[in-house]
């Protein structure tokens, strides 16, 4: 029983969860920004955990349409106080096809990282002209 117990211990230090962040606490709104509005890609999930140190991130988008949607992404990586803790990220693509859920996975690149920002974008889902036609926004360079 000693040894259970240390062993429980020893794997309860190394394995520090963070708070998972749930779709229907508001949670995700703080930690997702979208550069124009999405109106078919949604982050319907999201779950942080620490292990080995290290921040992973585990993040679900939805597209609600029948079509395939094109959407760009990357994390801003922050501190306790806010500060970012790691250089810009350049944006990555990621092909959603209709009705379909994507789970992309992500490790924070630092140990400093114990927080981060999730910026979306997609050139289908924007309002905004400007970026839709290309002038506004990294990705469509």
């Amino acid at each position: 029983m000693k040894k259970m117990a240390a062993i429980l211990a020893l794997l309860g230090a190394t394995c520090i969860s963070l708070p998972v962040y749930a779709a229907e606490g508001g949670s995700i709104a703080s930690k997702v920004e979208e550069l124009g509005k999405m109106d078919y890609l949604k982050v319907t999930d999201m779950r942080a955990a620490r292990r080995d140190n290290l921040l992973r991130i585990q993040v679900t988008v939805t597209n609600s349409s029948n079509k395939n949607e094109q959407l760009y992404y990357r994390f801003r990586w922050l501190d306790n106080d806010g500060f970012t803790v790691w250089e810009e990220e350049p944006w990555k693509p990621e092909l959603i096809y209709g009705k379909q859920d994507k789970v992309i996975s992500v490790v924070a690149p630092t140990f400093k990282a114990t927080d981060f920002k999730l910026e979306l974008q997609s050139p289908n889902n924007s309002t905004s002209s400007e970026r839709r036609s290309g002038v506004d926004g990294p990705p469509y360079h």
